[in-house]
């Protein structure tokens, strides 16, 4: 902390020093006296360092920054004529003599006397108070796009924590019918749930993972459900491009897979199917799944039911604002969920 305010303390007498050099340069080149003009700024810097700091520290603090305009703008001007009044009156009476020999003094009230006198003090003012007021909207602008991101982080976090227990809800469920029925694979379930269970806790909570681990889930969970189902369903799964160079977020696409078996597939017909399709190219990435609507499939009107999808939704809208295309279809017979997402940069 106090190195930092080393650090701003030296910041500004280095402005001070390069400004008055600057105009005693400037200056000095008119009549090549540079002396003279390094002595007038010297004159000029205590009252501009007056009005500048009194600006700095209490005018723009109580009164521009809480948009108090009119009382700082009534207030600014009162500080620049008391220090035209001070300089006017350091040099008419004590520098000017010094300063130019020979020097003759005329009226004290000439008005464009004080009027020079207060437009020589103001000028660093306005530059420090435009840098000041553009340093406050970068920091605001900043802030505000923190807040954001942790608002979209807090956001996204909870949406994963819906579909984290949602899907174990359903295997577990899987899990306890196969337990009922003392099959002889419960154990080969309890397996593929633990690495499935691996994946959620170690795996989820990062922003993006290879495209090859979730399919590697989705593989995980199709092969939970054909030993559930004892394969009475047909699987159609097609994967194209470099998989393991693209990047995903984890758990976008379980739930539309786990959608397609929980209303898909049927234990009392050999008539269901499940298509899945996941294509990589240099601009995008496709992913397709369509599944067959048993007639004899009981309508689920449980308070889970479209959870997962639902929530996958907003995470796509989150995490993929204006590029990315979602569809959802369903008919009598068939439904089926088309997703593309444009590829960036950032991406794979």
């Amino acid at each position: 902390m106090l190195q930092s305010r080393h650090k701003v303390i030296l910041y500004h007498i280095l402005f001070w020093i390069t400004y008055s050099s600057i105009f005693t340069f400037v200056e000095g080149g008119y009549s090549n006296k540079f002396q003279n003009a390094f002595y007038i700024e010297v004159v000029y810097l205590p009252f501009r360092l007056v009005v500048v700091y009194l600006n700095f520290f209490w005018l723009m603090p109580k009164y521009l920054l809480k948009r108090k305009i009119g009382l700082y703008m009534v207030l600014t001007i009162f500080t620049i004529i008391i220090a035209s009044f001070g300089h006017r009156y350091t040099a008419y009476y004590h520098t000017n003599a010094f300063i130019f020999p020979g020097w003759e003094q005329g009226d004290f009230w000439q008005a464009y006397k004080f009027l020079q006198s207060g437009m020589i003090i103001t000028s660093p003012m306005i530059f420090l108070i435009g840098l000041t007021i553009v340093a406050k909207w970068v920091s605001t602008e900043r802030r505000a796009e923190l807040l954001e991101k942790d608002k979209l982080k807090a956001e996204l976090g909870y949406l994963r924590s819906q579909i984290n227990p949602h899907f174990f809800f359903n295997t577990l469920n899987n899990l306890y019918g196969l337990a009922l029925q003392k099959s002889d694979r419960t154990a080969e379930v309890v397996m593929k749930l633990s690495e499935l269970m691996s994946y959620i806790l170690y795996e989820a909570d990062r922003e993006h993972v290879p495209l090859s681990k979730e399919i590697d889930q989705i593989e995980r969970y199709i092969a939970l459900e054909q030993i559930r189902y004892e394969n009475r369903f047909k699987l159609d799964f097609q994967i194209d491009g470099d998989i393991d160079q693209f990047q995903i977020p984890p758990l976008l696409l379980l739930p539309f897979v786990e959608n397609s078996f929980k209303h898909g597939v049927n234990k009392d017909s050999q008539e269901g199917w499940v298509s899945i399709t996941i294509n990589v190219n240099e601009s995008e990435f496709y992913f397709s799944i369509k599944n067959k609507i048993p007639a004899l499939k009981e309508k689920d009107n449980s308070d889970n039911n479209g959870l997962g999808i639902a929530n996958t939704k907003k995470r796509l809208e989150l995490l993929f604002p204006n590029c990315h295309s979602l569809e959802c279809n369903e008919t009598k017979e068939l439904f089926s969920v088309t997703l593309t997402i444009t590829r960036t940069d950032n991406e794979g």
